[in-house]
């Protein structure tokens, strides 16, 4: 049998260390399954999203207003995601819609 060359048991001590996990000192940390993040508290827990896919939104727009999208901003008003777009239109005017994200309602559509 032939003894195996330095960088050859180089890399294999390297590819049989990559699987192994580091060790964690964080008592959460210790907690968590292997692979995963720790759990970070930030608060109360919020329920998951009920909004369209942007690109579903995006296409109401596009309908709406036929152009370029050349921004758009998601806000909170009222309780409610809202996107804003500016789409600059093919009158070479900037039109700005108002978007529920939820429902995809159109809420207002101005010239900006």
């Amino acid at each position: 049998m032939k003894p195996l060359c330095a960088p050859c048991l180089i890399l294999l001590l390297l590819l049989t260390a990559c699987g192994q996990a580091p060790a964690q000192s964080d008592e959460r940390a210790e907690a968590a399954p292997h692979g995963m993040a720790p759990r970070q508290d930030t608060g109360p827990i919020k329920p998951a999203s009920t909004n369209l896919p942007f690109l579903k939104v995006q296409a109401i727009a596009l309908a709406a207003v036929p152009g370029e999208v050349v921004r758009v901003d998601l806000e909170e008003e009222h309780g409610k995601d809202i996107y804003e777009f500016k789409i600059l239109a093919a009158s070479g005017r900037v039109i700005e819609l108002e978007i529920d994200a939820g429902t995809g309602q159109i809420l207002k559509q101005e010239a900006d």
